[in-house]
């Protein structure tokens, strides 16, 4: 397969979403799914903007734009990834990610269902290849004698499991409805401040009411807030402009599933943290993620 600059741009994501999964589990689980969300946006926005300013970057974005960057900001960022760091809290971040992988397939879908687009056989198999890759993932994919905190669950599995297909659903509507924007040519970086910039207004609405947060500091310190930092830059930052300028010329199906490999390129990472290398169901469950972007690639 000859690779254009949209594919190597979407895998960039990819990577750039698997180190930040690396990055999230201790703070996720410290701070809590909502306020984590809160100060990686913050970090984020700090990071864009300043981006933005350095080299010059045009912020022209219409008013008719807005709405629809603001529509992807809720669901792919604030329902979203609210959804996908509660999974990484209760089933560490190889589970969330495989699973977080659907979204390639809830694109596809969602591109049939509502945009009208062909479902040939060959998506069909690619989608049932992909549920098939999570399947065994989580049923098969945990190493008896893997005592790591990554592979850590919060019972019950189901809970986990829920939280991070609906994670993957909306981050499949998100990037269908951000989609007409980057295809009129507008910046990834300004959208993808914008984007951010509505999420952290949103949660830091809901902070005077967060109860949880009573008495506690605002920001985490030292390595915690590094850790949140990094999230936000290759999560927030440097992840979803790389999305975003692959949607200009590419594909939503194309883009959205070659940016769903991130839970194959997490494996090797989770193999030199634990000391230890992932269940036979683990790498089964990625295969079968691989071939349905394979499937859906050369269709």
């Amino acid at each position: 397969m000859a690779f254009d600059v949209s594919a190597l741009l979407a895998l960039g994501a990819a990577f750039s979403w698997m180190l930040a999964a690396l990055f999230s589990h201790r703070p996720a689980t410290e701070l809590g799914s909502l306020h984590f969300n809160r100060v990686r946006m913050i970090a984020a926005v700090v990071i864009m903007l300043a981006l933005l300013l350095l080299t010059g970057r045009p912020m022209d974005i219409s008013a008719s734009q807005m709405w629809l960057i603001g529509l992807s900001s809720v669901t792919g960022v604030v329902i979203g990834d609210f959804f996908l760091f509660a999974a990484v809290r209760r089933i560490g971040p190889r589970r969330t990610n495989v699973l977080y992988a659907t979204n390639a397939v809830f694109a596809a879908m969602f591109g049939w269902l509502i945009l009208g687009e062909t479902l040939t056989s060959m998506t069909g198999l690619a989608i049932l290849c992909g549920f098939s890759g999570v399947v065994l993932a989580v049923i098969y994919g945990k190493r008896r004698d893997l005592q790591h905190q990554w592979e850590t669950v919060t019972p019950p599995l189901w809970i986990g499991v829920s939280l991070a297909l609906l994670a993957a659903v909306f981050q499949a509507i998100g990037v269908l409805t951000v989609r007409p924007v980057m295809a009129e040519g507008a910046d990834p970086v300004a959208v993808g401040l914008a984007r951010v910039a509505i999420a952290a207004v949103i949660f830091w609405a809901t902070f005077p009411f967060d109860h949880s947060m009573k008495g506690k500091a605002l920001f985490p310190r030292g390595r915690t807030m590094l850790l949140v930092v990094l999230n936000g830059l290759f999560g927030l930052g440097v992840g979803v402009a790389l999305l975003l300028e692959a949607l200009e010329n590419g594909t939503v199906a194309m883009v959205t599933i070659l940016s769903s490999t991130t839970p194959v390129l997490i494996l090797p990472f989770i193999w030199a943290q634990t000391k230890s290398a992932p269940a036979p169901g683990a790498w089964a469950g990625a295969a079968l993620v691989v071939l349905c972007t394979c499937l859906l690639v050369f269709q």
